[in-house]
């Protein structure tokens, strides 16, 4: 089942810089499906307990979080990416802990549960992967966001 994502993008914790800048409406898009296609348990904890952030150098004022999970995102993060650090924080395993193999692989194994596939790697890898968001991809949808 999926949501309505004008109704999960009003009860979503997403900041205003996803939100209003341009040149983030493809990582806020992204996001939107993400959060629409979660398990509703799993959806709710995230309504409850995470708040999303644009991954830019700059300095914030805090008066008071409010949520108890952070998630930073990258404008090239993918849906699968976006879904897996939600099974981070579902799974209740901090960023400040060290990560372990297994932590990986269970919140990789969530992940796949909720049915969101990881991309292929390219044959150029490190450089890129197939139908990507990576700018150095010779293949990736990159190139027409710059």
């Amino acid at each position: 089942m999926r949501r309505d994502k004008s109704k999960v993008d009003l009860e979503s914790d997403i900041d205003e810089f996803i939100h209003l800048a341009q040149r983030w409406s493809v990582l806020h898009e992204r996001l939107l499906n993400t959060l629409s296609r979660l398990p509703d348990e799993v959806y709710q904890f995230t309504l409850q307990n995470v708040s999303f952030h644009a991954g830019q150098s700059q300095t914030i004022q805090v008066e008071a979080i409010n949520k108890r999970y952070m998630i930073i995102l990258k404008r090239t993060d993918s849906e699968s990416l976006i879904a897996h650090e939600i099974a981070h924080a579902y799974l209740n395993y901090s960023k400040t802990k060290n990560k372990l193999d297994d932590q990986e692989e269970e919140a990789d194994e969530l992940r796949k549960s909720w049915g969101f596939k990881k991309k292929q790697l390219c044959q150029t890898f490190p450089k890129g992967c197939l139908n990507c968001f990576n700018p150095h991809c010779l293949q990736s949808k990159a190139r027409a966001l710059r």
